[in-house]
């Protein structure tokens, strides 16, 4: 009788060993990271470098696909074309959720498509033209919105998308004051502008307009978070002057419903484990990513939830909400 449990025992350990060996997953060829936005943006420039890392990490070819257009619909509408077999993942922002909340994409992305890991939480600056701000004669926050107030419409903003996370961050920032909203088709157009002098205004994220600040060509003029900034600490927060803006996008790589887990356990191992090379550290710190703490695995199906719900509220109160989800309400 002994005999008999000890080769069950037996039995079922290599079962499980079998098991936990089947569960492991090898990437064994080209891992595709669709980016639904344009070659230079700060949505590319976070997943491009991460790409690099995993590459190495993985040993298989890991390539960068922007596939451009609809505000990131796109892109989107791409990704759900391929298959979910562990070899497409997509970058992605909360950006998305508000396409979804518009009736702009074809399926139920809160179902279709989930965030996976969250590689950075980025925080928006309103960043001027410095030529501009000289001739307006203003120096900081306080003084811009007086000269708004005064000058109704006067005041330029590059605007890439109204209906993004970032233009929401504007909107929030710049209530009940009137804007000149001038439509960029990328950041790099809308830099130059600036710095050119033909636009006052955008709004971004630091690490799309450091070299810029750094050589004085643009200035920034307010950051939308709630403390002052370690990278830049003489900057006015908007936590400090009563605006109540502080949206900002995170990326996330985000996999398509049915992708088997083992896979998606893989990579995330492998974000995880990237996370910690140097490259990433350094790329995170001259970004200001680090000024924000991304959620844990465990967190960030709740965190997810959150964000959607926050977006839908928005979204109600500025009366563009049209497709609604019983979760949210």
């Amino acid at each position: 009788m002994k005999k008999l449990v000890c080769l069950v025992l037996a039995a079922v350990m290599l079962l499980s060993v079998a098991a936990l060996a089947s569960a492991e997953w090898k990437f064994e060829r080209k891992i595709t990271f669709v980016c639904p936005w344009g070659v230079g943006g700060g949505a590319d420039g976070t997943i491009r470098p991460m790409a690099n890392l995993l590459q190495d990490k993985l040993g298989v070819p890991c390539e960068v696909q922007n596939v451009e257009g609809g505000s990131g619909v796109n892109g989107v509408e791409y990704t759900l074309k391929q298959p979910a077999d562990g070899y497409t993942f997509m970058l992605g922002t909360q950006s998305l959720y508000l396409q979804d909340m518009m009736g702009n994409i074809s399926v139920d992305f809160k179902t279709e498509m989930q965030p996976i890991d969250v590689l950075v939480h980025s925080i928006n600056f309103i960043v001027a033209s410095k030529s501009n701000m000289e001739k307006y004669g203003v120096s900081n926050w306080t003084e811009l919105t007086k000269y708004i107030e005064e000058h109704p419409f006067e005041v330029s903003v590059a605007m890439l998308t109204a209906t993004g996370v970032d233009g929401a961050s504007l909107a929030q920032a710049t209530d009940g004051l009137f804007l000149n909203e001038l439509p960029y088709s990328s950041g790099s157009d809308a830099n130059s502008a600036l710095v050119g002098g033909h636009v006052d205004l955008y709004v971004c994220g630091y690490d799309e307009i450091a070299g810029l600040v750094e050589s004085g060509d643009i200035i920034p003029m307010l950051a939308l978070c709630e403390n002052r900034l370690k990278v830049l600490p003489d900057l006015e927060c908007s936590g400090e002057v009563g605006v109540n803006s502080f949206m900002a996008p995170w990326r996330a790589i985000f996999a398509k419903t049915g992708t088997p887990q083992e896979a998606i356990d893989a990579l995330v191992a492998a974000v995880e484990e990237c996370r910690q090379d140097a490259t990433w550290q350094e790329f995170i710190k001259s970004a200001a990513y680090d000024e924000r703490p991304v959620p844990t695995a465990e967190e960030l199906p709740a965190f997810a939830q959150s964000e959607y719900k926050a977006l839908r509220d928005y979204m109600v109160e500025q009366g563009t909400l049209v497709k609604d989800y019983d979760d949210l309400k």
